[in-house]
């Protein structure tokens, strides 16, 4: 494949990346000539329990990212953090609906690989990448849809049943919340594959909703466990 060059001072290069998730082709980032590439090949595959398979759209060539793009990779890799953590919860569960358990499997890895990119990039444009974990008391009040961390925690505690619904009522604020971020995001973008992350978390996180959303009506409409919303 011939890869373009942008001709302008530390141009972002990028050459047969594939945004999606899953699949096998090879992954690669260039800037400056300072270069971070990573294989797809062995990432595992989940099925969505919501429906028909959404993927990234091809991209060749992007503009140098603006400010604006680096503080969405940055805060998006720490939201992804926390649904991974939710989901990892709730998965620590037996005899868990198989709805659920499917729904939290495909969050923990889609958004794995998700965090895997956005990585990739912010090195690739010589931006720090930080592993720490991230603090959930700061960040839930600073970024939409970040969950409380004694709400994150209780669902690793709770009853099967209960922890469910509270972990189905959590994750819908949380993909709220990263819609939010993602459409405000939108209007200041510079950077196309940055661009392709946000618009693809708004249509697939929209269909997770009202999917999760579906789930907690059927358990709660009569007789619910208590972490049922209040009628």
């Amino acid at each position: 494949m011939r890869v373009t060059t942008l001709l302008r001072p530390l141009a972002l290069v990028v050459a047969t990346l594939a945004l999606t998730g899953c699949g096998s082709q090879p992954q690669q980032v260039a800037l400056g000539g300072t270069q971070a590439s990573e294989t797809a090949a062995d990432r595992p595959t989940v099925e969505r329990p919501w429906g028909t398979v959404k993927t990234f759209p091809r991209l060749q060539k992007a503009e140098p990212p603006a400010a604006a793009d680096i503080a969405f990779a940055r805060d998006m890799i720490l939201h992804h953090r926390q649904a991974i953590e939710l989901s990892e919860n709730v998965r620590r569960h037996a005899g868990l609906d198989e709805r659920v358990s499917a729904s939290a499997r495909f969050i923990v890895q889609d958004q794995r690989n998700e965090i895997t990119t956005m990585k990739a990039w912010l090195r690739a444009w010589q931006q720090p990448v930080d592993d720490a974990a991230d603090d959930h008391d700061h960040t839930a009040g600073t970024m939409p849809g970040m969950i409380a961390a004694e709400r994150v925690d209780e669902i690793a505690t709770l009853p099967t049943p209960d922890a469910q619904v509270a972990f189905l009522r959590a994750m819908i604020e949380h993909h709220e919340g990263a819609i939010t971020m993602s459409q405000d995001y939108l209007p200041v973008q510079s950077n196309a594959f940055v661009h392709s992350t946000a618009t693809h978390i708004i249509a697939e996180q929209t269909t997770e909703v009202r999917y999760m959303e579906g789930l907690v009506r059927e358990w709660c409409e009569t007789n619910g466990p208590r972490t049922c919303p209040a009628s």
